[in-house]
Parts: C-alpha cells; structure tokens; sequence
C-alpha cells in the first residue's frame, strides 16, 4: 500500500511531491494492473486551486472494435484522477469509487496524447467529490469526456 506523508498534505511542494512519489511508488508496487498499466503520469497538481492534471499516452490496447479510445480507459482515467485527487485532499485516506458518472461527448484518437483533469468540488468527513475532463493534446477546449464522482473517505488504514 502506498502511504502518503502527512507532512506532504498541505502545501503545493508537498502536493508535487506526493504525487510524484505516488506515481514512482505505484509503478514499483503494482506493475502489471491496471491503473498502472494505463501509463499515466503527472501533469501538473494545484493545492490552491485543488486541481490535479493527469497525462497518457493510448496505446493501441486501449482501441476498441472501431479504432477510437475505448469508452472504459476513459471512463478508468477520469475515475483514477478523481479519486487520487480526492485521497490526496481527505488526508491520505484510501478513497474507493462510491458513484461516477461519465459523459462521452467525442471520440478519442490513440495517436494523441491525452490530459486528465480533476478537480475537488467538496471534501466532507466521510465522501468526497470531483469533477473531471479528458481532452487531447493541443485541445483543451474540446473535450472528449467529463466526469463527476463521489468517493468514500476510509479510516481504516
């Protein structure tokens, strides 16, 4: 289990730094699955604005039967974003998908790289949400996919 440090938790340095970490850790400790296995990296993290940005490479397993981003890596990279982004702001706390909702407004090449966005919306004690956008490289302002989801804050770990 990859534990994130309590010191890292309320700065934007320390934002930077856990989830560098975060990816250096996950890639050691579970290569091989899934989550790692969609080659996300860090883009760029905001502590201020409470915004976290993701970024992917599609690989040509990722296609589905018609040669376009399948609908369940982008529905898996918006969760991953959303929900890494919720763990980091409930305080390091494991935080498993409660419910998502995924709109797929374009079809996503895999020739471009993509951006995954997240972005908390409310931090409660015990759900936490976000709200998320996918969108290929030189086109932010065409989104593929938005997301909206609600993440369960444990305390058990």
């Amino acid at each position: 289990m990859i534990v994130l440090k309590k010191e890292d938790l309320n700065s934007q340095e320390g934002m930077e730094r856990a989830f560098r970490g975060y990816f250096v850790e996950a890639k050691r400790q579970f290569e091989g699955q899934f989550n790692t296995m969609l080659g996300t990296e860090l883009e760029a993290c905001s502590y201020e604005k409470q915004t976290v940005t993701l970024t992917m490479a599609p690989q040509p397993w990722m296609g589905n039967p018609m040669g376009i981003l399948h609908g369940g890596v982008t529905a898996s990279v918006l969760d991953m974003t959303m929900g890494l982004l919720c763990r980091y702001f409930s305080g390091g706390y494991m935080t498993p998908t409660v419910s998502m909702n995924v709109q797929y407004l374009r079809a996503g090449s895999l020739d471009r790289r993509l951006y995954i966005r997240a972005e908390l919306t409310k931090r409660g004690m015990g759900v936490c949400y976000a709200l998320g956008r996918l969108w290929e490289e030189g086109a932010e302002d065409r989104l593929l996919a938005t997301s909206s989801g609600a993440y369960y804050v444990t305390k058990h770990i």
